[in-house]
């Protein structure tokens, strides 16, 4: 049997070709030009001697050229690798080799260091900049570049070769098994991972998100701020947008006012975002009261929700937020509580998705009771290959069919589920385990504080001290002292931070996840305690 996911695309533009597929700015394209489009580059692709299975970089924003390049690929067989925007050369370098990517696709504001990356790599063979005209790139970026637009160079300009090819190339007949897309983890925890995942994990994700928790239909418009070489906004916009028929609209860089512009203006009826972007959202939106009656859906994930954040876009937009919860490495939707559904926990990442087992499980692999908290593991057809060239880190990440998430939750009698916190990320204080997240709701209840993130630093007594980081709003004006009371009134005094560090921003990864990791490495010798003589 055959899937390959880029087919979502072609039924899209057989049943829909005059409806708008993508809007960015001034530019919009139909799933006509769309397909077209994807065909081309296709097509210039196997010119170059792309194969099935061979993988592809892709360094890009939120712009049309993602999601032509990125179906591209898919069409002909090839293995997506999106990578993070914000990466330096010299990263983008690692990962291009990790991959064995023999090719690679650059927006063209980004050549600069995918040339560097690029030419550090002997293993990748052809460059191809997208986005603009050769007149538009620095010259010293096309050094090298052959006369003939489809002989063999090492760059090439893709936008001046789509009047060389028909655009007629066919689709690849692939696997439900074969590798669609390798999705590189943020390294959180040290040293990045390639997650492999299928064209089956994110055809039936993007498939049950569609029609079980987003409901996106042919009228639907979408939205992208979360960035597509993410999971989230991968699977949960553009895939289902596309494979529903239906517009959506690209913000290449979030900026909260154009995105409530962008909404306003296009009718957006779906959203999906992580909560400091609707945090931002709901501070434009008090300042600014855009008219956007039209929003049906917002969906929240890729950190724990605060309830502050969710009661006040309520308040705000008339419009209950549900929240989800995922992983690269389960494509990504594990448990979403799905929109119009009557029955909202505030705090819940609502009951596991469908198609999706989610279990607690204990330390000695048993599982545990209702309200007890363990590790969250699932599998299911969500659930990613493996993790690219690392058996070991593949093995270790399972037990018995079970992938262990890495966070700690709790399920209720209804089977929704509540993550606790980041296995990583407790912090064991005397002999006492403190969740970061129980004292960040706290925190973020605060008037003055606009962010708040709570981390453990190490002391010499092999314990750990909490360190609330906070980001306050315009014009606020609180002390370290004040907060620690305000903490003392609700929360045991052991949970309570014994520092507070006063922050402009918070440090975030480029979907608005903050770095936890980062704030250790900032602060460890800050407010590291010395063992009493």
């Amino acid at each position: 049997m055959g899937l390959n996911l880029a087919s979502s695309l072609a039924d899209s533009a057989v049943w829909y070709p005059d409806h708008v597929a993508i809007i960015c700015g001034e530019r919009q394209f139909t799933f006509f030009e769309l397909e077209r489009w994807v065909a081309k580059i296709s097509e210039i692709l196997v010119i170059q001697g792309l194969r099935a299975g061979d993988k592809v970089m892709l360094l890009a924003p939120n712009v049309p050229e993602f999601t032509a390049a990125y179906y591209a690929i898919l069409r002909v067989g090839g293995v997506v690798v999106p990578i993070n925007t914000l990466l330096l050369p010299h990263e983008i370098a690692v990962l291009l080799e990790h991959s064995d990517s023999r090719y690679f696709i650059s927006w063209h504001t980004l050549a600069d260091k995918a040339v560097k990356a690029f030419e550090a790599v002997e293993s990748c063979q052809n460059l191809f900049f997208i986005g603009a005209k050769r007149e538009e790139l620095p010259a010293s970026i096309l050094a090298h570049h052959a006369v003939s637009p489809l002989h063999y160079p090492k760059k090439f300009v893709l936008d001046e070769l789509y009047d060389c090819v028909t655009g007629v190339m066919d689709y690849v007949q692939t696997s439900p098994d074969d590798t669609a897309v390798i999705l590189y983890t943020s390294g959180t925890t040290g040293k990045s991972k390639g997650v492999e995942l299928t064209h089956f994990n994110i055809f039936s994700n993007a498939l049950y998100s569609k029609d079980k928790a987003l409901y996106i239909e042919h009228e639907s418009v979408t939205i992208a701020v979360l960035p597509l070489f993410h999971t989230f906004g991968q699977t949960a916009i553009q895939n289902t947008s596309i494979m529903a028929g239906s517009t959506m609209v690209m913000i290449p860089q979030f900026e909260p006012k154009r995105v409530l512009t962008d909404i306003e203006k296009h009718n957006v009826s779906c959203i999906a975002a992580v909560p400091t972007m609707y945090n931002l959202i709901n501070q434009a939106q008090r300042k600014h009261k855009y008219k956007i009656s039209s929003l049906r859906v917002a969906i929240s994930g890729g950190a724990s929700l605060p309830p502050s954040i969710f009661y006040e876009f309520e308040k705000l937009f008339g419009l209950k937020m549900t929240e989800g919860y995922g992983l690269s490495e389960t494509s990504p939707i594990v448990c979403v509580t799905p929109a119009y559904e009557k029955k909202i926990k505030v705090g819940s990442i609502g009951p596991e998705f469908f198609g999706s087992q989610a279990r607690i499980m204990r330390e000695d692999g048993s599982f545990a009771d209702i309200g007890e908290a363990g590790e969250l593991v699932v599998r299911g057809h969500n659930v990613m290959k493996g993790y690219y060239k690392d058996p070991s880190a593949t093995e270790n990440a399972f037990t018995d069919s079970w992938f262990h998430t890495g966070d700690i939750a709790k399920m209720d009698t209804d089977r929704y589920f509540y993550i606790v916190d980041r296995a990583k990320d407790v912090i064991i204080r005397a002999g006492m385990n403190i969740y970061p997240r129980e004292v960040e709701e706290i925190l973020h209840n605060h008037p003055a504080i606009l962010e708040a993130s709570v981390i453990g630093i190490a002391d010499d007594t092999l314990s750990e001290n909490v360190v609330a980081c906070i980001s306050l709003n315009n014009n606020a004006n609180v002390t370290a002292i004040e907060i620690q009371k305000y903490c003392r009134e609700r929360l045991a005094t052991y949970k309570c931070p014994k520092f507070v560090e006063f922050m402009q921003t918070l440090p975030k990864n480029s979907t608005g996840k903050i770095l936890k990791r980062e704030l250790r490495e900032l602060l460890k010798d800050k407010y590291k305690t010395p063992r009493d003589n």
